[in-house]
This record gives structure tokens, sequence and C-alpha cells, in this order.
């Protein structure tokens, strides 16, 4: 896709997204009650430990975690349900005749709405509880920028995610059930709730086989501090290696989609 009209995708989503201004104002809000739970829960368990430090984190670096790893999935926010929308009105058949690719266009209204959900819920909420809360971030330019670079392959893993949960509208005339499912083992799996270091073993190796991990709790590791700097680079080309795997899936998906809709007759 041209750059240009990348960047006019994104610049257009944004702006559907700041007229929804006291819907901002709603998810500060929820996003603020979220860490503050985390944090307060985290610090109700964690003195209840004998020690210090469990799992490898100190009281600092598990409140660090829980900020942060929210704040990257407040940034991360996505409507999962385009794709849907345009099966049901018929809208999908005008992507067909397009000279763009459907999967860039889609990712471009995702990075429009995930800019302006970053810059008005994010940046309050991580500004509010650096304040408030006992947070501690590694400030290092060469890990800051791995950093961003492990974001952007997150970032591109959820939305392909998000790509392939909305292509099962092709097959199915509800996809909310598949939606949910996704959410929670997206949540969950991606050490969006608890730590993966604090899973217990016998799951460790299902997290393993799944991309999940890589979409925050790596990301959101290197930031604190917890992965090292040969260590990002690994999780880094991880990431990359999930972006090829779902990326083919995505165009087996679409294209199976197209054939299936032209079959039906529009």
């Amino acid at each position: 896709m041209n750059p240009k009209l990348f960047l006019k995708f994104v610049s257009v989503s944004f702006q559907k997204q700041v007229t929804y201004r006291f819907d901002c104002f709603v998810g500060i809000v929820n996003g603020f009650l979220y860490v503050f739970i985390f944090t307060s829960l985290w610090k109700a368990l964690y003195s209840q430990f004998d020690t210090t430090m469990h799992n490898g984190y100190t009281l600092t670096a598990i409140v660090t975690y829980a900020v942060l790893v929210m704040a990257v999935r407040i940034s991360f926010t996505m409507d999962d349900s385009i794709i849907y929308r345009k099966v049901m009105d018929g809208s999908i058949a005008m992507e067909l005749i397009r000279p763009t690719s459907f999967f860039f266009m889609n990712l471009a209204e995702n990075v429009g709405h995930s800019l302006f959900h970053m810059m008005a819920r994010t940046v309050p909420i991580v500004m509010i509880s650096v304040f408030l809360f006992d947070i501690y971030i590694p400030f290092e330019v060469q890990r800051l920028l791995i950093f961003i670079v492990s974001c952007i392959a997150g970032y591109i893993l959820v939305s392909m995610m998000n790509f392939i949960a909305g292509l099962l509208a092709f097959w199915f005339i509800e996809i909310f059930p598949f939606l949910l499912f996704k959410y929670a083992f997206y949540t969950f799996f991606s050490g969006g709730i608890v730590p993966i270091d604090f899973f217990p073993e016998f799951l460790k190796p299902l997290v393993n086989l799944l991309p999940f991990q890589y979409m925050l709790y790596y990301p959101t590791t290197i930031l604190i501090g917890r992965a090292s700097l040969v260590e990002a680079q690994s999780i880094i080309m991880a990431q990359l290696i999930w972006i090829v795997i779902m990326g083919a899936i995505c165009c087996l998906m679409w294209g199976a989609g197209k054939k299936k809709l032209i079959i039906q007759g529009g």
C-alpha cells in the first residue's frame, strides 16, 4: 500500500475516535481502576510472602509490570468487529475491487484507533501511576529502542490475531463467541493479568506453543529490564517468525473467504 494512502486511512480512523470524547474519559477511569485493583492485589499478596521477592519479582518490579502491561494493552486497543460489520452489511464486496491490500487498510484503521487510545488513555494513566505507585523503569536508550521495535512487532501480531478472528464472519453468522474466546486467551496467555513467570509449570509448554506471550508479556519485560538486551534480540526474532506464520494464515483465510463470497454471489 502507498505510504501516503496508509497514513490517510490512519488519520481518518484517528479523527473518528476523537468524536467519542466521553468514551475516552470513561476509558481513562476504567483503565486506572484496573491498574489500582491489580497493584493493590499484588501488594496484598506480597505482604503474605515470607520473602521480598517471588518468582524473580520484587514488589516494585511486579507493580511496575502491572502498570506497564496495562499501558501496552490499552495502547493496543483496536476495533475487532470491523470485518464482521463489513461482511454483515455487504460492504466487504467493495474491498474486492479496491486496488489496495485489505489487510493493510484494516491495519491502518487499527493504527488510527490505537494512536488515539495511546494518547488519550495510556499517557494520562501512566503519568498518574508514576506519581501514585512505586514504579521503576531502567532508562537506557538501547533498551527503549528495542522495546519500541518489540512493541511494534507485538502490535502487528495483535492486529493479525484480530484480522483472523474477524475473517470468521465469512463462515459464521455470529462471531461474538469467537471474539470472546479470543479475548480471554489473549488477555490470559499474553500475561495481561498475571506475568507468565507465575504460571504453573504444566501450562508453560502450552504458552510456548502460542504467540500470545510475544504480544504483551515480552515487550513489557524488555522495558522493565526483566529481559537482557541479548535476550531481547532473540525475542524480536521469535516475534518476526510468528509474524510470518500468522501472516500466512491471514493470506490463506482471506483467499478462502473471497472465494466463499464469490460462490455465494456477492
